[in-house]
């Protein structure tokens, strides 16, 4: 397939071989959403990172996928309500297993440094309670990816497509990708389609069970990418692989890589043949 764009700086987000995108890091092993995790997703050989941010009752953006702590860490209550220093002390490795015990809850930026220093991209997604906290954290994302001179390796994404409006009017270059609404019934291909080009959005995220070939085809031929969610095992992954996605988001790198590596030593075969 050839690589198409009509994205600024001739970065093209159609691929031949699936970016490996860890979900929530390399969760499968180690506690979701922390540095820890991010960094082990790197060594395991992942090409992109994908974490949730939501906004500390002072307005601090933190890395948390759920609207509270509960879930994850020793504390109890909405994100929204905890200032940072009340978040940072949270031990958010325990729950996971004793072994992390101490393991904290980053903010936004420190994955950004990591994203910069790693050469690694990232995927942000704007998450929270109502859809006017999810318009702030998505708005104070936008800027953060901004102030970082990230616009080119940080996609910004939500459930929430008015939340990412309003984001790319703050910051015009700002690359989004969406995830596909609704999330869990089929739809034709043309509604995934202009819901990527409503929000001018290069990449839109879809669950991998709904994604078929017709819909590959119909995003490509647009030059709009297609990442496939949860390819948390085998079977998932090598399934949308074959479909052609443009990147698979799983919670084990490990996963994604022994995949794409046997897909392309199928590929190789076929080709000799």
């Amino acid at each position: 397939m050839t690589q198409r764009s009509a994205f600024p700086a001739a970065i093209s987000w159609l691929r031949d071989r699936p970016l490996l995108i860890a979900h929530r890091g390399l969760r499968a092993r180690i506690p979701e959403q922390t540095m820890a995790s991010f960094q082990a997703a790197i060594e395991h050989g992942a090409e992109m990172i994908e974490a949730d941010a939501q906004l500390s009752l002072d307005r601090e953006l933190v890395l948390m996928h759920d609207d509270t702590v509960d879930r994850t860490t020793d504390g109890h209550g909405l994100v929204g309500d905890l200032t940072s220093t009340e978040l940072s002390r949270l031990d958010a490795g325990s729950w996971f297993d004793p072994a992390y015990s101490g393991l904290r809850i980053p903010r936004a930026r420190d994955l950004l440094d990591l994203g910069r220093d790693s050469g690694i991209g990232l995927c942000l997604e704007a998450k929270g309670p109502t859809a006017e906290y999810r318009r702030d954290v998505a708005v104070a994302l936008a800027a953060l990816i901004a102030d970082h001179g990230a616009t080119q390796r940080a996609f910004l994404s939500s459930f929430d497509h008015q939340a990412l409006a309003a984001a790319r009017a703050l910051v015009p270059d700002l690359m989004l990708a969406p995830e596909r609404l609704p999330e869990h019934s089929p739809q034709t291909a043309t509604e995934t389609l202009r819901q990527a080009l409503a929000l001018g959005a290069p990449v839109i995220q879809h669950r991998w069970e709904l994604i078929t070939a017709d819909l590959v085809e119909t995003l490509h031929e647009a030059g709009i990418a297609i990442w496939a969610w949860n390819t948390n095992d085998d079977d998932s992954t090598r399934v949308s692989i074959a479909l052609r996605v443009d990147g698979v988001i799983g919670a084990d790198v490990d996963v994604l890589v022994t995949a794409r590596a046997a897909h392309d030593v199928g590929s190789l075969g076929a080709a000799s043949t």
